[in-house]
């Protein structure tokens, strides 16, 4: 993810980030999630498990949790990170900052 960051920032698209280590969530990720308008969820987890336990335990909308899913069996790599970021920051039309 840091090398996610790192190339993304190159592109120009800078983003904020926190890493949510467990569950329950700290009020960190609910501060974090308030402050931003769009949060993407990077996860390797076809069901995307993360995301739906900060929709249902926090409250937060699913519209605001854009889901970077990674479940080939591989590991994720800063490549396929990267650009789906980047590809999601284009379809939504958003600004190149991003949260």
């Amino acid at each position: 993810m840091a090398e996610s960051v790192e190339l993304l920032a190159a592109k120009g698209i800078y983003l904020d980030t926190i890493r949510v280590k467990a569950f329950p969530f700290s009020k960190a990720v609910d501060e974090f999630a308030a402050a931003h308008e769009h949060v993407f969820v990077v996860e390797q987890n076809r069901d995307g498990q993360l995301r739906t336990l900060l929709m249902n335990e926090n409250g937060i909308s699913p519209a605001k949790l854009i889901p970077i899913l990674h479940y080939d069996g591989t590991p994720i790599t800063a490549n396929f990170i990267t650009s789906s970021i980047a590809n999601q920051i284009t379809l939504m039309n958003l600004n190149r900052k991003a949260g």
